[in-house]
């Protein structure tokens, strides 16, 4: 992985969010030590609707090791509900890049494959 807005961390990040979410009204939950928040905004008009999730997750310091960052997914569709746009976004606000990656690395882990499956 080059960086957080490489397609594979970002993919890692998508199983990690559905595997943790316990429904999609949940905007808070906690995965071990890191506090997750998402927001939610959408507007629907008759040319065009669109919705922005901003997911903010936050680890705190520990000896130097704390970090911040958010992932932002955009959708667009037209006024026939055609898909216009899809795009997802990361970026760091604080911290070392380094240590985001190596923890959504880490919880791949646990969350990538159902039990008793491994990799085939």
């Amino acid at each position: 992985m080059r960086g957080v807005n490489d397609r594979n961390f970002l993919n890692l990040w998508h199983i990690l969010e559905r595997a943790t979410c316990a429904g999609p009204d949940q905007t808070r939950r906690c995965v071990g030590d890191v506090e997750w928040l998402k927001e939610r905004h959408s507007f629907a008009g008759s040319d065009y609707s669109l919705s922005l999730e901003v997911h903010r997750l936050s680890r705190r310091s520990q000896g130097g090791a704390g970090w911040q960052f958010i992932v932002t997914i955009e959708n667009w569709w037209n006024g026939n509900r055609e898909v216009l746009r899809s795009t997802t976004w990361a970026r760091v606000t604080a911290g070392d890049p380094k240590a985001v990656m190596a923890w959504v690395k880490q919880q791949e882990k646990a969350y990538e494959y159902p039990a008793g499956r491994g990799r085939t």
